[in-house]
């Protein structure tokens, strides 16, 4: 194959790794939130723990979780029977869901008024309800049901069951924390995190890991065709550093599945990218060819022949 033919398969090969990463993210989200189970309610259970009911698969299992939020394991057996509280106090300090939104509310006075103290809501629920496939009534489905209240050493925790988002905690310092759906797996039990309440986007560390590719692979060529100013084969070296830089801010976006983190599929993606991207356009701006060849370079002169002596003809003293 050609020098240009080399090209356009590379540069046809990145649009296509760039569609085929695009779809992986919104697919594998997709797939990933379908796979939630729905947490339906969260009960009081032994000192320092709560039991969590999970209905995935049109089964129901229960978890017991302890007040870090960390631990948690199976219950087997029978689901552990109890009554959901949609309310509840310690002391003056009391905390109540709705049941048909994704909101929990706090009063310090008893219960005699509430206001908002976690909520989504708006934009930012729609868009968190069409990441939930099949999700049916998100009123029912993606709601804060019922919830737990533990006194602990230095304050209080609260376990919310949000339906298909998951249980919701609140630790001891009165950090909110969207936990995800209690599974299991090899190494027992974790957590199926929740979909991002962010919308998509390459800003920030997406856009970080792209304008890093991008500017490494360009190093790559730029750098050896300086030196042999072939400057015909910079546009070359851009699309590739462009695509590059495409890729590996997509790649980023890559979300968690199951026990294994988006890092561990994206930072592998990231350096093949750049690694790939900057061989490529290194020997694509040092090895001769017809793309990278000044305009006018010609080939050395060979000596004149009319230097050379014509045959029969004797060399002059």
């Amino acid at each position: 194959m050609n020098r240009r033919g080399q090209v356009l398969v590379v540069l046809l090969g990145g649009v296509l790794l760039s569609g085929l990463l695009w779809s992986c993210t919104s697919g594998t989200a997709g797939q990933h939130a379908d796979e939630l189970g729905e947490v339906t309610a969260v009960l009081d259970s032994a000192p320092g723990t709560v039991v969590v009911h999970v209905l995935r698969h049109e089964r129901t299992t229960a978890w017991r979780v302890d007040d870090s939020g960390e631990a948690v394991e199976w219950i087997e057996g029978e689901v552990a029977a109890g009554t959901p509280q949609a309310r509840q106090c310690q002391q003056d300090l009391c905390y109540r869901v709705p049941g048909d939104a994704l909101r929990v509310e706090q009063s310090t006075d008893g219960g005699t008024t509430f206001g908002t103290v976690w909520e989504v809501s708006g934009e930012a629920y729609t868009r968190l309800g069409a990441k939930y496939p099949r999700l049916g009534d998100p009123a029912q489905h993606l709601s804060s049901r019922s919830l737990v209240v533990h006194a602990v050493p230095g304050g209080h925790v609260v376990f919310v069951a949000d339906g298909r988002d998951g249980l919701l905690y609140r630790d001891v310092r009165g950090a909110w924390h969207r936990l995800g759906s209690p599974d299991s797996g090899e190494g027992c039990c974790y957590y199926e995190p929740p979909p991002s309440l962010a919308a998509p986007s390459l800003t920030g560390l997406p856009l970080l890991a792209g304008a890093g590719t991008a500017a490494v692979i360009l190093l790559f060529g730029l750098v050896p065709t300086a030196r042999r100013r072939a400057w015909r084969g910079l546009p070359v070296v851009a699309a590739i550093a462009a695509l590059g830089g495409l890729n590996a801010g997509i790649a980023a976006t890559l979300q968690d599945v199951g026990m294994f983190p988006g890092p561990m599929y994206s930072v592998p993606l990231i350096l093949a990218v750049t690694a790939g991207g900057g061989i490529f356009a290194h020997r694509l701006a040092t090895t001769d060819g017809a793309p990278l060849r000044r305009a006018g370079t010609e080939q050395a002169a060979q000596p004149d022949d009319a230097a050379s002596p014509v045959d029969g003809d004797d060399p002059q003293p």
